[in-house]
């Protein structure tokens, strides 16, 4: 089992430049059920390191990997509108509007926050916002995981680390990676099939479009 000193270690060696590659690598893999939360965590150990530039960098990286999601699925857009038949433009009205907060809160909710920048991204959400919603949100995130790290101490980082070191259940591993891919179909065929402008139309009468009722 590695331990947490090896690991401090490789700190060292990479630095604040290891920590956004890092953390761009598994933010990028968005189909694999991959932990962020030891990256930060382990590098707040390093006395070498800052731990604000630790939350940063941790923080480009990721940011940068979810504007490549992000566009990937916005690029798609006219694909998904053209499907749709309009029915997705109350839902573009909404998030329009609020999809900041889902940006923002993506971070702390466990292996969905990549459906939430795929939804935003198809609905044609505003590309800066996005940017910064989600990097405000994830720099938040690595700085509550650095100083919960240096606040409870390594005995407590120790034990959280030995629970992802140890040899993975590749059974385990492979229906996760289905489950994952089956939900990015489910949100692709939940955003073409459902009439978005009935149901959102109800709750919030301003996203009516004139086809509300098709």
């Amino acid at each position: 089992m590695i331990t947490l000193d090896e690991l401090i270690l490789l700190y060292d060696y990479f630095g604040y430049l290891g920590i956004l590659l890092v953390s761009f690598i598994i933010s990028i893999l968005f189909f694999l059920p991959i932990p962020y939360f030891p990256l930060p965590l382990i590098a707040a150990f390093n006395k070498n390191l800052d731990p604000h530039i630790i939350s940063l960098s941790g923080t480009v990286g990721a940011v940068a990997a979810k504007m490549i999601i992000f566009y990937l699925a916005y690029s798609g857009r006219n694909y998904i509108f053209k499907k749709s038949k309009g029915r997705t433009l109350s839902l573009q009205k909404l998030l329009g509007k609020y999809g900041w907060i889902g940006a923002f809160v993506a971070p702390i909710i466990p292996f969905s926050e990549n459906f939430i920048y795929i939804t935003l991204g198809l609905s044609k959400y505003n590309p800066w916002k996005f940017a910064v919603s989600v990097f405000a949100g994830v720099f938040l995130y690595n700085e509550f995981i650095v100083w919960l790290g240096v606040l409870l101490g390594r005995p407590f980082v120790q034990s959280i680390i030995s629970q992802f070191t140890n040899t993975s259940n590749p059974t385990a591993l492979i229906i996760a990676i289905i489950l994952s891919g089956a939900g990015v179909l489910v949100t692709l065929y939940l955003l073409v099939k459902i009439n978005w402008n009935k149901i959102i139309g109800k709750r919030f009468p301003w996203t009516r479009t004139d086809n509300s009722d098709e």
